[in-house]
């Protein structure tokens, strides 16, 4: 068995509205209860609509968000440990959104590179090292490195938000959303960027995106997340070709198709909102939009259990469920 680079173990962050976080409190479960293993040069894919908790946890692991009750280890070592904080900074790193927004417009590209490096000790000759070779590394020109973030292009600035990313060579990369913001066509040019990175580098990533073309296209594995719960996690193919929630089939069915065959398949698409997360939610999250639910399923919280083939599910009737009327398996493949 593998030893995890990074291990949530029964991860929690709550927000309160009002007071403190005493029992009388009301407080929002943004997270509850994840527990979650990644593995060394593995991409991790987090996937779920808005509100569902990725981009909490996602803080949580850069350490800008302290759990509410929980632990987050990085080869043994707390997250959280305040006395080795500069040595986990060095050893995670993140891509964010929107690559304008996490750039200083008063700073050059070679400024904004610098400074990282400097905060961690180096001096100007080996961060113009540093600098150079990095940018050769995500195909950044030289000759860029001295204008202004409005000056580039989008892909442009992702190549810098990437190459900040790595220079201090980062164990874990957390990517959120990094593609969202790009045209098409850049997207897939620095998501196989992402990929030869990783492949040099022996990088892992955890992706988190909203677009389940790219999530499968980049990731090892595949998390589905909802209402601040882990529903699924298994290796792709298992996610795509057999899956198991029904919030899983239901996210796949929000995929256009892209064969003509399948177009009049029957789809299954959810209706209503996600549920308050504000105290304590009784029986599955999903259950209140879950055509399959049953009166255990609003009762009863569904244990999150690993199955004999290692996938991981929270669902009271994983397997028995009947989903061949949908025709999802998975999209755009002939039966």
């Amino acid at each position: 068995m593998r030893e995890p680079l990074l291990k949530i173990d029964h991860l929690k962050k709550y927000f309160p509205l009002k007071g403190g976080l005493k029992k009388s409190d009301v407080f929002v479960r943004a997270v509850d209860d994840v527990t979650l293993d990644i593995y060394p040069g593995e991409t991790l894919g987090l996937v779920g609509e808005s509100g569902s908790g990725k981009t909490t946890l996602a803080k949580m692991i850069l350490g800008l968000l302290a759990p509410t009750e929980g632990t987050i280890t990085l080869d043994g070592l707390d997250i959280h440990d305040r006395a080795r904080k500069k040595e986990i900074h060095r050893a995670v790193g993140a891509v964010f959104q929107d690559p304008a927004s996490s750039l200083n417009p008063r700073s050059t590209v070679y400024r904004s590179l610098e400074r990282p490096l400097e905060l961690n000790g180096y001096n100007k000759s080996d961060a113009r090292d540093i600098i150079y070779e990095t940018a050769e590394k995500v195909n950044l020109g030289r000759e860029l490195l001295d204008r202004f973030p409005y000056e580039l292009s989008g892909g442009q600035q992702q190549r810098v938000s990437i190459a900040r990313a790595i220079m201090l060579k980062p164990r874990l990369l957390v990517l959120d959303e990094p593609t969202s913001a790009l045209d098409v066509s850049v997207q897939a040019q620095t998501l196989n960027e992402l990929l030869d990175l990783q492949e040099k580098f022996g990088l892992t990533y955890l992706f988190i995106t909203h677009n389940l073309s790219v999530v499968r296209y980049m990731s090892d594995r595949i998390c589905v997340m909802y209402g601040g719960k882990l529903m699924e996690v298994g290796d792709t193919d298992q996610i795509y070709d057999r899956y198991l929630h029904p919030y899983t089939l239901s996210l796949l069915s929000s995929v256009p198709p892209l064969h003509p065959r399948q177009r009049d398949r029957k789809k299954y698409l959810l209706t209503g909102d996600m549920p308050s997360l504000i105290g304590d939610v009784q029986g599955c999250h999903f259950a209140s939009r879950c055509p399959f639910a049953r009166d255990r399923c609003r009762e009863e919280e569904p244990p999150f259990l690993t199955l004999e083939d290692g996938r991981q599910i929270a669902c009271h009737f994983a397997g028995e469920l009947e989903f061949r009327k949908y025709d999802q398996r998975p999209p755009g493949r002939l039966p």
